[in-house]
């Protein structure tokens, strides 16, 4: 259940990096975000899956499997990449503005 959650959040996620790059540029934009935000999920999570692998068994610690503790994992990397990358997008706007 927890997984699903997270991929519904990735999913809202994924739609957000679409819209902003759309609406921001142009519709080659939106589909590059979306690219990149998919690669980086993907990535993510097959290194995070390999390292929780060698430290939890794969039938995890109670409710919560090893594939829910990579998934966490990589939501928490991306929310600290995306965090940082759209406040640096907002500071060069600002830059350039003011």
């Amino acid at each position: 259940m927890i997984g699903v959650l997270i991929f519904y959040l990735h999913i809202a996620g994924f739609a957000y990096a679409f819209t902003k790059a759309y609406h921001e540029h142009k519709l080659v934009d939106g589909f590059m975000a979306l690219a990149f935000v998919a690669v980086i999920f993907t990535v993510g999570w097959t290194i995070a899956g390999l390292i929780v692998t060698f430290a939890i068994p794969e039938k995890g610690l109670g409710p919560i499997d090893s594939d829910t503790v990579s998934l966490l994992i990589v939501t928490l990397l991306e929310a600290v990449l995306y965090i940082g990358y759209f406040r640096g997008k907002k500071r060069e706007t600002a830059a350039i503005e003011g």
